[in-house]
């Protein structure tokens, strides 16, 4: 078990840490993501002065670059959301930009990299051709092939980022691909879905409670690159926690909610990894009932290696995590496509020309 997941299970190990651990725990604190996080429980905990206070200063700097991203990203979100609603096309905030304003307990530390929104099938091209009306434009990336894949063969439509402010949106009409073997109805989320408000007057619509764990589970265990992916996993363990305080019946609300969307199977690995690795504060009763989910014979416990060795691995890089990356990288198209679609779009992917790397200068001596 590294470093920073011992730090994650019980900060207060801190205190006799020396230069050696202090060494090894910052490179897998950033890499994951996870500097801001980091600080706020060392903060909590008042474990300030057992850090050097150079690693304290960057921990600090991280958390500042964070809260100005997630100004942006507000800033951003308004706009959109005056944008839809000129378009009267519905609009539900998923993901980082959810939890900044829901207030939800995520929101005190972690960074953005898009904007991700919730939008009915039926509006979602409106809802692209008024963004590109407004700055928003394609990304110079996708070919042909690449506008196919998303637009006939996943939940969202092509990235979009902003021409002057470079911030990117993530229009998606579902939380799965519809040719995936999780098959979500996108209907009931609105259904259940959840209108919050921020201190400065934006009102927007989130998923509920249950859903927005799920959804968590899904895109995790869904992800084709699982490396940074221990973000998520503590997201949903302090989401978990945070709502089970909340709703005396969270934990019997979540169960039912995965059985009607489709869930089981993430759910499962969603709540056992984060119950392994971070010790998720969890019912015996709701633990037990999970495990029903688990996939049969050795699988279970090969998935859960997989995992550990890509989410919590003892080195940034080893031959071990890298080739369990490789086998989760598989596994995630395999869950995501049908045999056939998957083997042409590999296909594609191979045979496709690489841009050559950007020319480098050596700096003297």
């Amino acid at each position: 078990m590294n470093l920073l997941i011992r730090f994650l299970r019980e900060p207060r190990l801190v205190a006799a840490w020396g230069a050696e651990q202090w060494n090894v725990f910052l490179p897998l604190a950033r890499s994951a993501g996870l500097l801001g996080r980091c600080l706020s429980l060392l903060e909590r905990h008042q474990l300030l002065e057992a850090a050097p206070p150079r690693l304290v200063d960057q921990l600090q700097g991280a958390l500042n670059q964070t809260r100005y991203v997630q100004g942006q990203a507000m800033r951003e979100l308004r706009a959109v959301t005056r944008i839809m609603a000129r378009e009267k096309v519905p609009l539900l905030a998923l993901k980082g930009v959810a939890y900044l304003a829901a207030g939800l307990p995520p929101s005190g530390w972690r960074n953005l990299a898009d904007i991700d929104l919730l939008v009915p099938e039926q509006d979602i091209d409106r809802a692209e051709r008024a963004l590109l009306v407004a700055g928003w434009v394609a990304s110079a990336e996708f070919d042909s092939y690449d506008q196919h894949y998303y637009r006939d063969w996943m939940h969202e439509s092509p990235p979009l980022v902003h021409r002057d402010r470079q911030t990117e949106v993530d229009l998606h009409h579902n939380l799965a691909p519809p040719v995936s073997r999780i098959r979500i109805d996108a209907a009931s989320l609105w259904e259940q879905a959840e209108t919050v408000s921020d201190a400065y007057g934006l009102t927007v619509q989130v998923l509920s409670p249950p859903d927005i764990l799920l959804h968590n589970a899904v895109h995790l265990f869904m992800n084709d690159e699982l490396r940074g992916g221990l973000r998520d996993v503590v997201d949903f363990r302090d989401l978990f926690e945070h709502f089970a305080r909340a709703t005396p019946d969270f934990e019997q609300r979540l169960l039912t909610r995965s059985r009607l969307l489709g869930c089981n199977r993430p759910l499962y690995y969603a709540v056992s990894t984060a119950h392994s690795l971070l010790r998720l504060k969890a019912s015996p009763e709701f633990l037990a009932e999970v495990d029903r989910y688990a996939p049969a014979g050795p699988k279970k416990n090969l998935m859960a290696w997989l995992f550990e060795q890509v989410l919590a691995p003892r080195r940034l890089r080893s031959r071990r995590s890298d080739l369990a990356n490789q086998l989760l990288f598989v596994r995630s198209h395999w869950v995501r496509m049908p045999p056939g679609m998957l083997l042409r779009h590999l296909l594609h992917k191979l045979l496709k020309p690489r841009k050559p790397p950007l020319p480098t200068e050596e700096l003297p001596g």
